[in-house]
């Protein structure tokens, strides 16, 4: 497996939080089947639609503690041709933490439930999302138990983007459920994703910040997933990055020009396996 280490300077690197790109937003979209009046407040998306062909979709988490934070589209996907889809979910402590992992399998859920309607590729849905919201697509991605309970696979997603996310169990999930530990002490369990890693998790990118002005054990963590997953034999991409001179917050400033090459690399190397696959087929 190939697992990339690189340092990535913000010089040169648009900077960018929030979409101004042409093409059609659709807003406030419910995406939750739960009744009650707290999750038909929050569980709602915003999905922007490129003017061309659509690469593919990505289904962007906010961050903010799950105690706080509002969806938001980042810029520049949209112009390279990509839907994006972005969803609020329920916070801490209205919720219990980890209850956020059941509305962000939700969202990823109903995209692929309406990709018909929105002309999105099943073989082309991305999951990320910065800091919590990366721990929340992250579990995603790696926990087969909420998509297998909404009639899907983990593996139908095509990749996961992870930006500054904690790889451990996040520490509102934590502190939720009664652990008086250290916030940062580290912990994995089946609420963190390297707790969940196997071999079969979909491709990962992980974005992390400058380790001298980042939150150290972020950088560290990531590092022991990629390790991880290196060592699983994850197929076929695990990459992970640090942007020199950004820290935990700013690392949203240059993670587009990473994120566009890694679902391209994604998709490339799918499309070279089914295409070994038909010509296996074809040999018979």
């Amino acid at each position: 497996m190939k697992n990339l280490i690189f340092a990535i300077f913000a010089l040169g690197f648009p900077a960018f939080l929030f979409s101004a790109d042409n093409g059609v937003i659709h807003r406030d979209i419910p995406y939750s089947k739960r009744a009650d009046d707290y999750s038909r407040q929050r569980c709602k998306l915003d999905i922007q639609l490129p003017a061309g062909k659509p690469a593919g979709a990505l289904v962007w988490f906010h961050g903010g503690g799950i105690s706080g934070g509002n969806k938001s589209i980042p810029a520049g996907f949209s112009e390279s041709g990509w839907i994006v889809i972005a969803p609020n979910y329920r916070l801490s402590p209205k919720i219990k933490a980890h209850e956020a992992i059941e509305d962000a399998a939700d969202a990823v859920a109903w995209v692929f439930e309406n990709a018909e309607k929105y002309s999105i590729d099943k073989d082309k849905i991305f999951v990320g999302g910065h800091s919590a919201g990366a721990y929340l697509s992250g579990m995603v991605a790696a926990s087969p138990r909420y998509m297998r309970e909404r009639g899907l696979k983990n593996t139908d997603i095509a990749g996961a983007l992870l930006l500054s996310g904690q790889a451990t169990t996040h520490f509102r999930v934590r502190k939720d459920l009664g652990d008086k530990s250290p916030q940062f002490l580290p912990k994995i369990d089946d609420l963190s994703i390297i707790g969940n890693a196997d071999n079969k998790m979909p491709p990962v990118c992980l974005i992390l910040g400058d380790r001298k002005i980042e939150f150290p054990e972020r950088v560290e963590e990531n590092l022991l997933l990629a390790s991880v997953l290196r060592k699983l034999g994850t197929s076929p991409i695990v990459e992970i990055y640090e942007l020199q001179g950004l820290n935990h917050g700013t690392v949203a400033f240059g993670f587009r020009p990473i994120a566009l090459e890694f679902m391209k690399r994604v998709l490339n190397s799918a499309d070279r396996a089914k295409a070994a696959e038909k010509s296996k087929e074809k040999s018979k």
